[in-house]
């Protein structure tokens, strides 16, 4: 859909990298390759730029970059202080030298009124009359969002003010975590049930066997008592069933935790419908081993982040299965997958399958980053020959890990036209690691 009629007046930048971006969808360098129907080639039409301020207090090389030509689009009475940095910039964009004082914390508004820079009265400009803060534009009118100097503290970074009246902002801040300590099977259960948001249930015991999947649907820790002897739970439930059944909201830290299964189960799995919130997982200094998928997110279910460190994953017929979303609508399952300091050792398919298909760009992840790891043994009986499938995924960063006697054809297909990249990694009998510039994704409509 093109832009059209867009004004931007009066507001002001400070200390912001590259703040103005236009035509950031354009993919017109890849008309010879994408369908003509999934060209974005309409650039911004009767658009005007007007009386804004941009401070850095750090010179910025590029404080405007076109992704496309801007002639649709009208620069006037704009100012920036780069503090003489050059750079490419336009018409009706200015350098100008002032300074800005601090008004309250993280709020800076220019220590003059910047009242002798002519003012650019558009259609309809008249009908803006009050600035950030309330202040009234009719009788004293500036370039910026805010054109005087309230006579007192305004509090406008209070985030009580702000939200729907049923939401009250921060009400956990005040409630103290508790801590659980737990050396039975019931008492592991029974913690996790009646567990606050926060708190942290401790091991105590060297072995737990759970039949059942403990539901997580708030933010706990669990850990071992000893930082040196980790406690193990065995999970003995039903195949397909998880050892931890990820509920909308619920955030688990797993830290110095053996967790095995019986080779049918799931260790993490969000349900398989009404997934009303995102969930998270965190595991540090974990042994995970022994079951059919180590984590599997069901369509329709959403992961802000999953974080793994210094955790070590085997024998699993499964790894990190994040693909459900495959309507190629631009969904995926998480939005943040960090791997760092971790080992994978015979872990049979989809080691990281982690999906985003359709050329919809309104959505601009996922992220996977994977650091310092090692992966040995791994992708016996992977389909497509990949090791690591991050399919569509546009923040890709696989650096400084190990590739050893992997069974696969490719360790990687990565995206080159998208943020994907590879760097001092060790591959031993591994297949490659490859760039495509482009890779062919299915039409949305």
């Amino acid at each position: 859909i093109q832009v059209t009629d867009v004004v931007v007046a009066y507001n002001s930048w400070v200390n912001c990298n590259s703040p103005w971006q236009f035509g950031v969808g354009s993919n017109v360098d890849q008309k010879d390759v994408l369908p003509a129907s999934e060209i974005r080639s309409e650039r911004p039409i009767r658009t005007v730029v007007a009386n804004n301020l941009i401070y850095n207090e750090k010179g910025d090389g590029q404080p405007i970059i076109a992704h496309d030509s801007l002639d649709g689009i009208e620069f006037k009475s704009n100012v920036i202080n780069n503090q003489g940095v050059p750079f490419e910039g336009v018409d009706g964009l200015k350098a100008k030298d002032f300074s800005v004082t601090e008004l309250e914390d993280k709020i800076v508004v220019p220590a003059s009124d910047l009242s002798d820079v002519e003012l650019y009265k558009g259609f309809e400009f008249d009908l803006i009359t009050t600035d950030l803060l309330g202040n009234s534009r009719v009788e004293q009118n500036a370039i910026g969002a805010i054109v005087g100097m309230p006579d007192k503290k305004l509090n406008i970074m209070d985030v009580s003010r702000y939200g729907a009246d049923w939401y009250t902002p921060g009400f956990s801040e005040g409630i103290a975590s508790k801590s659980h300590l737990v050396g039975s099977v019931a008492e592991l259960v029974n913690a996790v049930q009646q567990a606050k948001l926060g708190d942290t249930i401790t091991l105590t015991a060297d072995r737990y066997e759970i039949e059942t999947p403990l539901k997580i649907d708030k933010k706990l820790t669990v850990q071992s008592a000893d930082s040196n002897i980790k406690s193990t739970i065995n999970y003995n439930g039903a195949a397909e069933t998880p050892a931890f059944e990820m509920n909308p909201k619920g955030q688990l830290t797993l830290e110095n935790i053996v967790l095995q299964g019986t080779k049918s189960q799931h260790a993490f799995a969000s349900l398989q419908n009404n997934m009303s919130s995102l969930y998270n997982l965190t595991l540090v200094d974990c042994e995970i081993s022994d079951f059919e998928y180590v984590l599997k997110g069901y369509k329709y279910s959403f992961s802000e982040y999953i974080k793994l460190k210094s955790t070590h994953i085997k024998n699993c017929a499964n790894g990190l299965e994040l693909s459900a979303e495959n309507d190629d609508r631009g969904e995926y399952n998480a939005e943040n997958i960090i791997i760092d300091d971790c080992r994978f050792e015979g872990v049979e398919s989809n080691v990281i399958d982690y999906y985003r298909g359709g050329y919809d760009e309104s959505t601009v992840g996922g992220n996977l980053v994977v650091t310092n790891s090692t992966f040995m043994k791994c992708g016996a009986k992977e389909e497509n020959g990949i090791l690591l499938n991050t399919y569509g995924i546009i923040n890709v960063n696989i650096s400084g890990n190990k590739f050893i006697n992997n069974n696969v054809k490719f360790i990687a297909l990565l995206w080159g036209a998208k943020n994907n990249s590879h760097a001092n990694n060790e591959i031993r009998n591994s297949g490659k690691l490859i760039v495509e510039e482009n890779l062919p994704l299915k039409l949305m409509y």
